[in-house]
């Protein structure tokens, strides 16, 4: 019953997370996007070019396309992932609908580029970080790493660059230029909420004082470290390797820490995208 409980309450918070998400992602698109004729990556720009063309109402034709695309790439998605985006979906699609006619009246280029993007960015990292997906874009990317070995990552680039490049059909190139900025703005923001305020850093150490220095990494940050055993690919000497993860803010005190036990010890510092387990938390 316990289990149950904690379970109803995870879900409740993701799928809380994951509206508020869609409804800012539906703000960006009403207020700013449209306020300029900007376009956008995924299937919500895929609805945006259709408005444009067809006059085709974005909420529909992004419910209609991301229904689609989510039924027929189901098996690529765990199930929790497939609910939760079928979840936020449906909801950016009912948002758009909601906030159809709102409108700040704002109608310049770099400020509607510039606050639709990070809006956007903030959306999706909302919905991304509460487990779940918007735009069908990234499903199609699963299918072709699967059946064409390309990387997903890739994928979606590669996916969104023809949706935005489509633009050009409809759009002024003005309006796609300021588009590709929008662009580059939404993943800047899209990474900031993801990683947090405070993004977490992973540091391996190779050192012949790894144990003094990790007695020390653990004092300062109250946080446990790993020893593992390595070789050495030239001298095929037996090392240690320290390996830790530490919040940004305390990687330069670490730094010194370590530089103070052995000045010359081997230090290479690796950004982390999610960090979970004991003493760092999660949305998820």
């Amino acid at each position: 019953m316990q289990l149950l409980r904690q379970l109803l309450k995870d879900h409740t918070k993701n799928i809380f997370v994951c509206l508020i998400g869609s409804f800012i992602s539906a703000i960006a698109v009403n207020c700013f996007i449209l306020g300029s004729n900007l376009g956008d990556g995924g299937t919500v720009g895929i609805s945006l070019a259709l408005k444009y063309s067809f006059g085709f109402s974005p909420a529909v034709s992004s419910l209609i396309i991301n229904t689609i695309v989510i039924l027929v790439g189901w098996k690529f998605l765990s199930l929790r992932t497939a609910v939760y985006t079928l979840i936020s979906n449906t909801a950016i699609s009912i948002f758009l609908d909601l906030t159809e006619s709102w409108n700040t009246g704002v109608h310049h280029f770099v400020v509607n580029a510039t606050f639709g993007g990070v809006l956007v960015g903030v959306g999706i990292g909302l919905v991304i970080a509460s487990g779940g997906v918007i735009g069908g874009t990234s499903v199609v990317a699963k299918m072709l790493n699967k059946y064409l070995d390309i990387k997903t990552s890739q994928a979606i680039f590669v996916l969104d660059g023809l949706v935005v490049l489509s633009f050009l059909f409809v759009l002024p190139l003005t309006n796609v230029l300021f588009t590709i900025i929008m662009l580059f703005v939404t993943e800047r923001a899209t990474s900031f909420v993801i990683e947090g305020f405070n993004p977490k850093k992973a540091v391996t150490v190779i050192s012949a004082k790894n144990e003094i220095i990790s007695d020390r990494i653990n004092q300062f940050t109250g946080r446990g470290s790993t020893l593992l055993n390595g070789k050495g690919g030239y001298g095929k000497n037996e090392t240690s390797m320290l390996y830790v993860v530490v919040p940004q803010s305390q990687v330069t005190r670490v730094k010194k820490l370590i530089n103070e036990e052995d000045e010359n010890a081997f230090l290479v510092i690796h950004d982390v995208r999610d960090v979970l387990g004991n003493g760092f938390m999660n949305l998820s």
